[in-house]
């Protein structure tokens, strides 16, 4: 019997992508899918230009909710879908022609239970291919769990799941993390996998031209949903029984970077709200226990942040802050001679 995909993919204002999104669907070289588009509420278009496309396909299948996130989107996604496979692509982006034909392919070939494949990263910089899954066959366990963990690689899209394991195991996305509530969700499906892999085509189109800045604000609840991530994190691991070395490796990478992203950020707001507010605001930040657990174990090898590491390990908040504030100058700066060459090329 030839196996059936479902493809989710939860909608929010997105008129703009969501046609390219839906027609590079529509035009893959394995057709017996089924697209499950989960409209969040949206307020702009988006609804118009869906029920356009599903008056031309009966593939496609439309569900409307009231504005409840992506995590509740895709939940319900997932249990509307009658696949043997799944497949999560963002409204916004779009994937290459053989993307879900290849991915499967290799999940029947192995009998895996998850593949993964590179992507294509566009942005006003230009185009990049990327992957974080440099692996064959009979990966470790482990390995393959740093993998899942470092850079995008605990990502929904660019990946094939099989619906079995999701239902027996009551995988579901938590609509209480707004932010890396996909790695949660990609972990604890690893957890139940028995064989893993990837391919190294690079087939899913991953938009950066649609996001905005992060916001310099870092709310509590921000702080707090890092922190909830991290204890999940460490729950898996201990359910898996992952070396404890390993396990704390990704936990202090993982709080690291978070620190840094929140210090520089902070540090723009130098001149809107001066200094001491920044200062200020670092401290409190650095002061929330679970970060101090970690604090000590902070490492870098770049040049740029190995200065950053050594103010935050000896509370150099204030001279921390000022380097961040001239090194981010000087990167902007950087970042727009490239784009000024890469235009005139």
């Amino acid at each position: 019997m030839v196996p059936k995909v479902s493809v989710i993919v939860p909608v929010y204002n997105c008129e703009n992508y969501i046609s390219a999104c839906i027609e590079s669907i529509l035009n893959q070289t394995y057709a017996r899918i089924e697209i499950i588009i989960v409209n969040d509420g949206s307020i702009d278009n988006s609804e118009q230009f869906i029920m356009e496309y599903k008056e031309k396909d009966n593939r496609i299948i439309y569900l409307f909710q009231e504005n409840s996130g992506p995590s509740e989107a895709r939940n319900k996604g997932i249990l509307t879908s009658t696949g043997d496979y799944l497949v999560f692509i963002d409204s916004d982006d779009t994937v290459d022609k053989e993307y879900i034909e290849l991915l499967l392919n290799e999940t029947i070939r192995l009998d895996a239970d998850l593949i993964c494949c590179g992507y294509k990263d566009y942005s006003k910089y230009g185009i990049k291919y990327h992957t974080d899954f440099n692996t064959s066959e009979n990966v470790p366990f482990y390995t393959f769990i740093e993998m899942v963990c470092n850079g995008t690689g605990g990502v929904l899209w660019g990946k094939i799941f099989r619906k079995e394991i999701i239902i027996k195991n009551n995988i579901k996305m938590d609509k209480n993390i707004f932010m890396s509530e996909d790695l949660v969700f990609v972990l604890q499906y690893v957890s139940h996998c028995k064989v893993f892999s990837a391919i190294q085509e690079y087939l899913y189109n991953y938009n950066r031209l649609n996001q905005g800045s992060i916001s310099s604000n870092i709310s509590k609840s921000y702080i707090n949903n890092n922190i909830m991530v991290c204890e999940y994190l460490e729950e898996i691991f201990r359910s898996v029984k992952l070396n404890e070395h390993i396990s704390e490796k990704i936990i202090v990478k993982r709080i690291q970077d978070f620190v840094l992203n929140i210090v520089e950020q902070q540090s723009n707001n130098v001149k809107k709200i001066g200094i001491k507010k920044v200062l200020q605001n670092v401290k409190e930040i650095l002061s929330i226990p679970y970060i101090m657990k970690y604090k000590s174990q902070f490492r870098s090898t770049s040049i740029y942040y190995k200065p950053f590491i050594f103010f935050i390990r000896n509370r150099l908040y204030k001279t921390c802050i000022i380097y961040l504030y001239y090194l981010n100058l000087l990167k902007n700066i950087r970042s727009k001679l490239l784009y000024r060459k890469q235009v005139s090329l």
